[in-house]
């Protein structure tokens, strides 16, 4: 049963908080002003761990958002850039350290031209443009089979140091990280479906718990509003939190709390 039920009173409380703490924490992020800090995820402090690893064990950094991570027009594109995100953030390591980057593209084709221009552009903010390879921009065709397969078949013939994936993934997922594991590679990574949450806590070294990759994407991103966004969330679940507390507490002392909802 949901808490505050559609039509309520509380529906317009909601969107009111929502609204006002949106245009306090944009106004402040647009004016350059200091925002809260989010906490400290390890799962982000492993990527340079991973990446450094890559570099002595002279093998590549493989990174994948799922086979059907490149989704642009669902309303799971959310996820799609919180990948983006953490693959601007991996390609400027890499560029900046000197590991190789492998890149496996989703089987969604429009797409590629958005993450090839992340991978280029990280590669030039980090003056090493010319150390972009194309060909390690990597597409596997359509379907969820051929695209694990396809990414089980690079980790054998080439090698695995950090595997990151983070995105849009389904029974994908499973394979790519247990091949990674087998080959000696070091896996990071999480998606915000709650449902194969679970693959990632069994087989990743750190892993990111669902909603855990927007704040994780907001922290590498350096973009303030990124960050203000997070924020204006957790302002949302203050504020539930707050009303189930203060609900719990009218029950105790006989109060009808459906009736209370139901203003």
């Amino acid at each position: 049963m949901a808490l505050i039920k559609p039509g309520t009173g509380w529906d317009l409380v909601l969107l009111l908080i929502m609204v006002a703490a949106s245009y306090y924490y944009i106004r402040k992020a647009t004016r350059g002003e200091k925002l809260p800090d989010l906490r400290r995820i390890p799962a982000v402090d492993a990527i340079y761990e991973g990446v450094g690893r890559s570099i002595e064990l002279n093998k590549p950094v493989h990174f994948a958002m799922g086979a059907s991570g490149g989704q642009l027009y669902t309303t799971l594109v959310s996820m799609t850039l919180a990948g983006l995100a953490f693959l601007r953030y991996v390609a400027k390591l890499c560029a900046r350290l000197g590991a190789r980057l492998i890149v496996h593209m989703p089987y969604q084709a429009e797409s590629i031209p958005l993450i090839e221009g992340v991978v280029r552009e990280a590669y030039r903010e980090e003056g090493k443009l010319e150390e972009f390879r194309r060909e390690d921009l990597r597409y596997h065709g359509y379907g969820s089979l051929t695209w694990s397969q396809a990414i089980a078949a690079s980790f054998a013939r080439e090698g695995v140091g950090l595997n990151l994936e983070v995105g849009i993934f389904y029974s994908d997922c499973p394979i790519s990280l247990e091949m990674a594991k087998i080959q000696g590679g070091m896996n990071i990574g999480g998606t915000g479906r709650w449902i194969m949450v679970y693959a990632f806590a069994m087989m990743c070294d750190y892993c990111f718990l669902g909603e855990e990759i927007y704040a994780g994407a907001a922290k590498v991103s350096d973009n303030p509003l990124m960050v203000s966004g997070i924020i204006v969330e957790e302002v949302g679940k203050f504020f539930t939190l707050i009303l189930i507390a203060i609900c719990l507490i009218l029950a105790a002392l006989g109060v009808n709390i459906e009736t209370l909802l139901s203003f």
